[in-house]
């Protein structure tokens, strides 16, 4: 009879758990309920096109041979490197530039005179894909002596 009640216990207090959420409002980032926090369940998204944009960072050596920039390469993750290099560099910010040329051409094997940023965006739409190619981003850099 004691497991009985502790089992209906629980299942109510379980129940009643779902009420916080609603009744502890804390904005746009709900953590007390574990599932409120991702944006599948949270935040919900108009219907629309759904719209990929792929970066890709090049360098170009002083010899002319041309090599993709990658997390590996500089030794970050995938989302690390988008937000501390990608994203500054598609709003122009040569800087960074310098500062990725310099990370990468601490290997010595070839020294990046330039890096390329190329930016293509996939959107589909009701009759199929449609690429969009940006113009290349090109930050000339000088190597380090």
């Amino acid at each position: 009879m004691k497991y009985k009640t502790g089992v209906s216990v629980f299942i109510i207090l379980v129940l009643a758990l779902h009420a916080l959420p609603v009744l502890s409002y804390q904005g746009v980032r709900q953590t007390r309920w574990p599932f409120l926090a991702w944006a599948m369940y949270a935040k919900s998204y108009p219907p629309g096109p759904i719209v990929v944009t792929i970066r890709r960072i090049f360098g170009v050596s002083t010899d002319g041979r041309r090599r993709e920039v990658t997390p590996y390469l500089v030794g970050l993750s995938g989302p690390a490197f988008r937000n501390t290099y990608l994203l500054p560099l598609e709003n122009g910010d040569s800087a960074v530039a310098r500062r990725l040329a310099n990370t990468v051409n601490r290997e010595g094997r070839d020294i990046m005179a330039q890096l390329r940023l190329e930016t293509t965006q996939y959107r589909l739409v009701d009759s199929g894909v449609v690429v969009d190619t940006a113009p290349p981003v090109t930050f000339p850099v000088t190597p380090a002596q």
